[in-house]
Order: C-alpha cells, then structure tokens, then sequence
C-alpha cells in the first residue's frame, strides 16, 4: 500500500511538472501537447480514485482490526474475570481448609499436652494399668486336685514355655537337657503376651520364706501355688540363651504394679548363683533390682552378701543382698511397715510397705 501511494505522488509531480512546461505558446502551436496533458490529468484523477479507494479500504481494515481487538481483550477480560473468581474460590477453599487444619492441630496439640500430664502424673498412670489388673491374684493359683496337676506323667514335655501348645497357663514338664529329668514349671501363657516361665509366686502367706541355702538352691513351695522354683534350675534355664524377666507385685490394697528388665541370668552355685545379668528396666514400680546386680544370694545359714551384718537374717529373707537392699521379694508375708516384709522400696508409694503379691517370672528372648 505504500509503494503505491509512492507511485501516485510521483504520478502527480510528473504531470504537475509537464503543465507546467506546457505554456500557451506550446499549446498554441502543438495540439499534441493538449492532447498529452488531458491524457495525464485523466490518469491523474484516475490514480487519485484508486487511491481513494485503497485509503478507504485500509481505514476499513485499521477499524476491522480494531474491532477484533476490542472483542479479543473483551474475551480476555472475561477470561480473567473467571479465572481470578476460581482463584478466589479456591483461595477461599484453602484458607477454609487451613482454619480445619488449625483447630485440628490444636485439638491434637491439646491431646497432647493432657498426655504429658498424665505422664507427668504416675498415680494416673497406675490408676489407668489397675484397670487391666486380674480381678484377683489368687486367678493363678492352678487347682491341684486335679489329675493332670498330680501326675507328672500327663504333663506335656516342652523345651521352654515359649513352645508350650496350650491357650491355658497351666504346669508343664521342662525339659533342661535331652538326658535330664524334666522339672515341673508353671507357664504363664495369656499375660504380656505369653511364653512365660514363673520361678516365684506369693500370694497369701501359706509358705515360710524364711529358710535355709539348700531349700533355696533346690526349691521349694508347690508349683501353681506359693512357690520358689530353685536356684540350680534357674541358672541352668537362664544359661542356655538369653532371657527377660518380669516382676508382678500388689499391695494389701490392691494396687498393682509390675517392673521388667531385658535381660536376666544367674551364675551357678560356685558364683554363689550371682546376679550376674540384668537388663534395662521399664514398667510402672520403679526401679528397686538395679542395686542388686552382680550380687550373690545369700540366705540366714549363707551370708554371701558385702555387708558387716548378715542381711538375711536382719531383714527375714534370702536375695542377692547388697548393703543391704531395696528389694526383698522373700521377705514376710506381712501387711505392716517394715524393711523385712515383702517390699520393693524404691516405688513412690511402697517404701518399706508389706506386700501382699508378687511374681517372678523369665521368658526366653
């Protein structure tokens, strides 16, 4: 179109230029000449009707365009209007989202704040564990009436009670060695998830605590019922592998607590049966075995503890005494005050109290 329009100007000057030669002597004495600058006025004005035309047509087209541009940013205003409202919708979505998150967060932040204060709270804590404790501690006692209690025969021969075939914790024939005579142990199957060994277990008083070396090295008691299981067969259960123990205690009023360690071995009679493994302890009694660890067993007529005195005989027991103890789990039978009842002193609540109840019991790892 420029080009053009570049053409039609020169057009014009050229004509003007040769009208301007044309005088009325040059007219006057030549008829061409007239007839040559009618010719250029003629395709003057013809030049001047196309580009007319071509200006008129390119005003169209500059208004053509101008409409098209006007509807696309119409369409792009409508664009933007839609998408800034699903922008704000879905701000408004996540800012909704973010205040559920927030109260939720709150919630689960005040869940744990009164879980910190429980556990800042051990009475609590106790108080929640009583609710799972058996309604009563004599619920372990195995009646020995029946046959199969008395009759060693019928008893089924296992290896440890982790292997015992049986839903019911009930007395079995242990078999320590494949030429040994088995030694009958009661198993506690359905409690902290069953498999275990019991090698002691109080309850009422029946059975004197109060004797002498050879009694506590071969055992004594009636399985199922009060009992010691034996020193001799503790150590020679605890040296075949790796056990855990668990003690199970309750006072005269019914509180309940349990203490348990990760590791538990004896040494045999040369060592005096010292405690010679003792794991890491968890539970809700509080720690009161730790001090005896490394310690031998001693008994009234065998003072193997470190002490000047005879810790045995001063506190009515046989333990692995040191000087001389925070626990002594073979002590009296007695609902009194005293270091030489059944007592384990460390727990918050039972300095020096009697026991009524406790359970020894090692389970293979």
């Amino acid at each position: 179109m420029a080009s053009k329009c570049l053409q039609y100007l020169s057009l014009i000057i050229a004509t003007s230029v040769c009208a301007a030669e044309l005088t009325p002597q040059n007219i006057s004495t030549s008829g061409f000449g007239y007839e040559l600058v009618q010719e250029r006025l003629d395709q003057l004005q013809f030049s001047f009707l196309e580009l007319f035309v071509h200006v008129k047509e390119l005003g169209e087209t500059v208004l053509n365009n101008q409409r098209s541009l006007e509807g696309n940013q119409q369409q792009v205003n409508q664009l933007m209007h839609h998408h800034q409202k699903q922008l704000t919708d879905r701000v408004d979505d996540l800012q909704v989202g973010v205040s559920a998150n927030v109260s939720l967060v709150a919630d689960y932040s005040k869940q744990i704040l009164n879980l910190q204060t429980m556990c800042a709270n051990h009475d609590k804590i106790r108080q929640e564990l009583d609710r799972f404790r058996p309604n009563s501690t004599h619920a372990l006692k195995v009646d020995l009436s029946s046959p199969k209690s008395k009759d060693d025969t019928k008893k089924a021969n296992i290896k440890s009670c982790k292997s015992a075939n049986s839903k019911a914790s009930e007395i079995f024939n242990l078999i320590l060695e494949n030429d040994s005579t088995p030694i009958s142990v009661f198993c506690e199957l359905q409690r902290f998830g069953g498999g275990w060994l019991v090698i002691q277990q109080r309850f009422d008083g029946s059975v004197n605590f109060y004797r002498g070396w050879s009694d506590y090295r071969d055992g004594f008691g009636v399985i199922g019922e009060e009992f010691w299981l034996g020193l001799e067969a503790i150590h020679q259960i605890t040296k075949r592998g790796t056990y855990e123990l668990m003690v199970e205690l309750e006072d005269f009023s019914g509180n309940y607590k349990y203490a348990r360690y990760t590791e538990f071995q004896l040494g045999g009679e040369a060592e005096k049966y010292a405690l010679n493994k003792l794991g890491s302890y968890s539970g809700t009694a509080d720690d009161s075995l730790a001090y005896h660890k490394g310690m031998k067993f001693s008994t009234f007529d065998s003072d193997n503890d470190p002490h000047s005195s005879n810790c045995a005989k001063q506190y009515k027991g046989a333990w692995w005494y040191q000087a001389c103890h925070y626990s002594n789990l073979n002590g009296e039978h007695l609902n009194q005050k005293s270091s030489a009842t059944i007592n384990w002193q460390k727990s918050t609540s039972w300095a020096e109290a009697g026991l009524k109840y406790t359970r020894m019991m090692i389970r293979e790892k």
